[in-house]
């Protein structure tokens, strides 16, 4: 008896649909137990704050060139400059001008006068009170001297006030300029608000209070310009 090929084909089938369904298993497994790696965002830096800047350097005061000269004004408000007018006493003919300039530690002064004897000397001061108002200057007071020093010439102890003996040209004229130290234009210890006095004789810088300068012939109040 011959068999049908019908009855002998279906094994093979079976193999094959066998073997197709194992194949998709596989695809399937592999498909799913892959998963998606989604890369974590990358972390900023955190946020550091940029160091404080470090203070500026604070320059240390420049000393004095005389330590009792009171530092009362400002660098930048410092007085730098001031006038003084002279008026003629009752008995004198004397006008002229003082111009002072400089800083704290030294002071410019720079004097011219006329309606002086010829080849005369005078002394010359810067005085306490800043008032010219009396005949004969004694308005104006003592001699300038926060510091209570004695009376002297300028290379020894002296008087802020002290100032040297000024000449006058054969024409009867001042026209003087010279530098004092260790003194100031403004502040509580400065010149500026004070007097300036010229005298009828010449100042000996030893005699005590005022070496012996005579007679107030000329006086001006120091302003600050």
């Amino acid at each position: 008896m011959v068999e049908s090929s019908f009855y002998r084909t279906p094994p093979e089938t079976m193999r094959i649909a066998l073997t197709l369904s194992l194949a998709a298993v596989v695809v399937l497994a592999a498909c799913a137990s892959k998963t998606a790696v989604v890369p974590a965002p990358a972390q900023k830096p955190a946020f550091t704050p940029p160091p404080a800047p470090a203070p500026a350097p604070v320059a240390a005061p420049v000393p004095s060139a005389s330590p009792e000269v009171k530092q009362t004004e400002g660098f930048f408000s410092r007085t730098k400059s001031a006038v003084a007018t002279l008026s003629p006493s009752a008995t004198s003919g004397v006008t002229g001008i003082v111009v002072f300039t400089g800083g704290s530690t030294s002071v410019d002064v720079h004097v011219t006068a006329a309606g002086l004897q010829p080849g005369s000397i005078h002394g010359f001061h810067i005085h306490d009170v800043g008032n010219c108002a009396s005949a004969d200057f004694l308005s104006a007071g003592a001699h300038f001297n926060p510091t209570n020093k004695p009376h002297g010439a300028q290379d020894k102890p002296h008087h802020a006030g002290d100032m040297p003996s000024l000449l006058a040209d054969p024409t009867g004229k001042i026209d003087t300029r010279f530098t004092l130290e260790g003194v100031a234009l403004g502040g509580a210890d400065g010149f500026v608000g004070h007097s300036v006095i010229l005298h009828a004789t010449a100042d000996n810088f030893d005699a005590q209070p005022s070496g012996n300068s005579g007679a107030r012939i000329a006086c001006g109040v120091i302003a600050a310009q």
